[in-house]
């Protein structure tokens, strides 16, 4: 029988077949007798304990899972990184809630830029040329002055909400980068706020 496990040590299966190829890292240990369900190799000797791995960080001493100090660092660092993912998916999905912007088709949004270059020109000079305020005007079938104004208003509302949120996603970042341990980690709670209105 071919045990196979992973680049942690871990069992991962067993199969009766050597293997033709493993996934980078993960290594096989043949033996002929059958040695359990809950195992853990360094790449010698396979190891087992009576009961699953707490996680995928804990090692096989004595018959016993323990967290090893590597093990523990390994952990909190994926913690923490996992942590930060999810961080910046939620300050990017209150971004897109409060801009509205999942109500606006990708190309539209993609035209923000050039909207907010050409309403802040026409702020400064009235004859600066804005030729895709103009077009979305023409095409709306509304005064063009109008329509710069009220992009140049959603312009500097949206640059205030996202740099808003940019200084809170980093001051939790900073926390999070900064947790000693899994505890402190768990205790820091990701929400966001929208600036108040002036």
């Amino acid at each position: 029988m071919f045990y196979i496990f992973n680049s942690r040590g871990h069992f991962a299966e067993k199969m009766t077949v050597r293997p033709p190829v493993l996934p980078h890292g993960y290594f096989h240990i043949e033996s002929a007798d059958d040695i359990g369900e809950y195992l853990f190799s360094d790449g010698l000797t396979v190891m087992s304990a009576s009961e699953p791995a707490p996680s995928q960080y804990h090692v096989i001493d004595a018959g016993m899972w323990v967290l090893p100090a590597d093990g523990a660092a390994a952990q909190l660092a994926d913690a923490k990184a996992e942590k930060i993912s999810n961080l910046n998916a939620a300050a990017q999905a209150f971004i897109n809630a409060a801009a509205e912007i999942d109500k606006v088709p990708d190309f539209e949004v993609q035209t923000w830029s050039i909207q907010a270059a050409e309403a802040r020109a026409w702020a400064v000079d009235k004859t600066a040329p804005t030729p895709v305020l103009d077009q979305i005007a023409a095409s709306r079938g509304i005064d063009a002055d109008k329509l710069k104004a009220a992009a140049l208003r959603k312009t500097l509302a949206y640059e205030k909400l996202t740099a808003h949120v940019a200084g809170q996603r980093q001051a939790l970042q900073s926390k999070i980068e900064a947790a000693k341990t899994q505890a402190e980690l768990e205790k820091i709670v990701i929400e966001f706020t929208a600036p108040e209105a002036v």
